[in-house]
């Protein structure tokens, strides 16, 4: 039992350390998640953490996804960590996030729809996720073929920092601050992080958060 208590207390103490660190921005808390098409663990974080916390607090959230993860180019061609389809996912996922820039909700939706099993792009080769949106298609193959190329420098100048320091897929940021401490929290209880947050802004109105 005292053991338990301990636990406790030693849980509450390091998000009371962590959360202060976690301010509101205007009302808002930014979250960027670095992700990578075919990682077992960006799926179970957005599954099990982000879509669920996103449902809750979304007025108060903005979500940033940057689909790069591990990805290089040797000799002048790209080399994902999972293989081919991990790049063609990846170029899919940026060409739609772009297309939907301005659109949370629809993002947030669609990424959780590509991390969900089946993963429609991954696994399938499919454009599924793309058409659940309400996207016309010949503009996502356009992209796909075509202008994708011009996202794929901003994704990567995006992933260097936070994978150099964090070196996880996927990677969490809070406001922008490359810290692997507010990470590890953020990928394992993100709800009490947004919660105690939020609630340290009385203009929030949000209370009762829980460990």
């Amino acid at each position: 039992m005292a053991n338990k208590y301990l636990t406790t207390f030693i849980l509450v103490l390091t998000i009371s350390f962590t959360k202060a660190a976690i301010q509101t921005v205007n009302g808002k808390i930014k979250i960027t998640i670095g992700t990578t098409s075919a990682c077992s663990d960006a799926l179970n974080f957005m599954t099990q953490h982000l879509v669920p916390v996103y449902a809750e607090y979304k007025q108060f959230l903005e979500v940033e996804f940057v689909p790069w993860g591990r990805t290089r180019f040797e000799n002048g061609n790209m080399v994902c960590q999972f293989g081919p389809n991990d790049c063609w996912a990846n170029r899919l996922h940026r060409c739609v996030l772009n297309m939907l820039r301005g659109n949370q909700d629809a993002q947030v939706n669609y990424m959780a729809c590509e991390f969900t099993r089946p993963r429609q792009a991954f696994e399938l080769g499919t454009y599924n996720c793309a058409l659940a949106t309400g996207l016309n298609l010949i503009d996502v193959d356009f992209c796909m073929s075509t202008t994708g190329d011009a996202l794929e420098r901003p994704a990567q100048e995006a992933a260097a920092e936070p994978m150099a320091i964090i070196n996880f897929v996927p990677y969490i940021l809070i406001n922008n601050v490359i810290d692997r401490e507010i990470h590890n929290q953020a990928r394992t209880r993100l709800r009490s992080l947004i919660c105690f947050a939020l609630a340290d802004d009385p203009t929030t109105g949000v209370t009762n958060c829980q460990v």
